[in-house]
């Protein structure tokens, strides 16, 4: 069992059997602390403090000691974010104790380095009071990484200066119903995000998806593509063939530029450019791509994607950012100086990447079947999310150098809604935030934790899937893991009609079907329970 029941579940406390500390705020402290105003504190001018916050040594990153005794609450910190994560335990201990708080230690650091959650904001859209709302929950679950996701086919969401047909053709589509929607992020409402998150040490992560899924940008530039032909700003999700033209130099000039520009809104040390799902088709009798192809001596259209994804992580790093790129960007070798984003691949047996894994690329960890938020809970469950062994890619391990860390995205191609995003959010938020800080893990004593919090965000206003609804696994699970299935086969609609594919990625597709039904069972049912989901799904391959 958990010692403290708090979400995510600290490392390393040791309780001093039944004492407490009562409590009442707003609490009265000594010592440096910026982030006052975001907790109920307030400064001691008398010598009259309950809490002593003080920088200690010796404590890795991030991390804090907390020493709760009947008289007095010390907190020791690391760093600026060790004493925030000190003060979120120590406030979140008052609320769930209800001021009567259990007497002890804790040495808390997290697990991984890397935290966090990604929001796609292109496919549909959401205001600077939603991200806001995320990001306070986000906080509260000691997440570090805000990995926004601003550019698809479906739209290009922030203000450009250099560029203004990205403003005026980019951000905006006609919905299948014939409406117009429009959205786009000022540079102030960015500055504000970006502020916004730093106070609650959350760094935010731009990301522009390239060279493929950029129907968007090319809409604006279609000179940018291989027929230089009209595009259209997509109103459904899906692939589509018609990308952004590397054998053209002046698409390098304009994609530099484009970075140039969006580097001066986000401060931080990553920078994330896609490169997942870029079909070549267009490329493989594009003259311009050919040339390019010989003049490099490249062997063929994999290698010309290898090689402006690696022009690009060498301009950021000029920037003075790290790239991080879809574990796609891998296919034409290892990136130096980047980091991949693992999500899926698309053929079944060894993973592609073992090489690279060997010559020790870096990684984040978000596998498709225990990371998206955007499938229901009968798909992605809870469970899954909990359990998911992020530690290995297909059985190669990953070493601790290695794995920097996990990430949740939420794909928003049929969330149209605030209340539908955060219903398929949370309480996924706070499952991985307890998967990726805390060393020791309970699954079932963390769905009783949860449970209260449920309660808590329920009041708050935050729209949250009940843990009861939310928890699928057994064998009561399994006609609800097909209702699921059926969901979103249902949800996807057009989308799934939108694959522009070539026809062998097709057939790797169709040849992974069972692969892509085990990857969801794996971590959710037993090896029994999957024998009866697959001998029940024989028809659907």
């Amino acid at each position: 069992m958990a010692a403290l029941n708090i979400i995510p579940a600290v490392n390393g406390w040791k309780s001093r059997g039944t004492k407490t500390l009562k409590v009442e705020t707003p609490l009265l402290y000594m010592g440096c602390c910026p982030e006052a105003p975001l907790f109920p504190l307030e400064k001691d001018t008398k010598g009259l403090a309950l809490l002593l916050i003080m920088q200690g040594e010796e404590i890795d990153p991030e991390g804090y000691e907390l020493e709760i005794d009947t008289d007095k609450i010390v907190i020791h910190y690391a760093d600026d974010a060790g004493r925030f994560y000190a003060l979120t335990t120590l406030f979140e201990m008052i609320r769930v104790y209800k001021g009567e708080i259990p007497c002890g230690h804790a040495a808390d650091v997290p697990k991984y380095d890397y935290r966090g959650f990604m929001l796609d904001v292109s496919r549909h859209f959401f205001d600077v009071a939603e991200v806001k709302k995320i990001l306070d929950e986000m906080a509260a679950m000691k997440l570090n990484r805000f990995h926004w996701h601003l550019s698809n086919d479906q739209g290009y969401r922030i203000e450009s200066l250099k560029f203004p047909k990205l403003n005026e053709i980019s951000a905006r589509r006609t919905e299948p119903d014939g409406k117009e929607s429009y959205g786009l992020y000022t540079r102030e409402e960015i500055r504000e995000v970006v502020s916004y998150a730093a106070e609650r040490y959350i760094e935010v992560i731009p990301e522009i998806d390239l060279p493929g899924h950029t129907s968007a940008i090319a809409a604006a530039y279609p000179e940018l593509t291989c027929k230089g032909e009209p595009v259209s700003v997509k109103n459904a999700g899906g692939i589509y063939s018609e990308i952004l033209c590397p054998g053209k130099e002046e698409t390098l000039n304009f994609l530099k530029e484009l970075l140039e520009e969006v580097t001066e809104l986000f401060p931080g040390e990553y920078f994330h450019i896609g490169g997942d799902e870029a079909p070549k088709a267009a490329w493989k009798v594009c003259p311009h791509c050919q040339a390019k192809i010989r003049e490099l001596g490249l062997n063929g259209e994999e290698d010309l994607q290898g090689w402006i994804t690696t022009e690009l992580i060498r301009f950021l790093k000029e920037k003075g950012k790290t790239a991080i790129g879809w574990n796609e960007m891998l296919y034409s070798g290892a990136k130096e100086g980047a980091v991949a984003q693992y999500w899926n691949e698309m053929k079944p047996g060894e993973t592609r990447h073992k090489k690279q894994i060997e010559q020790g690329q870096k990684f984040i960890m978000s596998m498709l079947y225990g990371s998206y938020c955007d499938y229901p809970y009968a798909m992605v469950s809870l469970k899954a999310m909990y359990d998911y062994d992020e530690t290995q890619i297909r059985g190669v391990k990953l070493s601790e150098d290695q794995l920097l860390g996990m990430e949740i995205p939420v794909w928003t191609e049929h969330i149209a809604d605030a209340e539908k995003l955060e219903a398929m959010i949370f309480p996924r938020i706070e499952t991985l935030a307890e998967h990726a800080w805390s060393m020791d893990r309970d699954f079932e004593d963390f769905l009783q934790r949860m449970q209260e919090r449920e309660v808590y965000l329920q009041e708050k206003g935050y729209h949250v899937t009940p843990v009861k609804e939310a928890d699928i696994r057994g064998m009561e699970g399994i006609p609800r893991f097909f209702e699921g299935v059926k969901q979103f086969a249902a949800s996807m609609g057009g989308g799934a009609k939108n694959m522009e594919l070539d026809e062998e990625t097709r057939k790797q597709l169709e040849e992974s079907g069972k692969e892509f039904m085990k990857g969801f069972l794996m971590y959710t049912f037993t090896p029994e329970e999957m024998g009866k989901i697959m001998e029940a799904a024989a028809g659907m391959f």
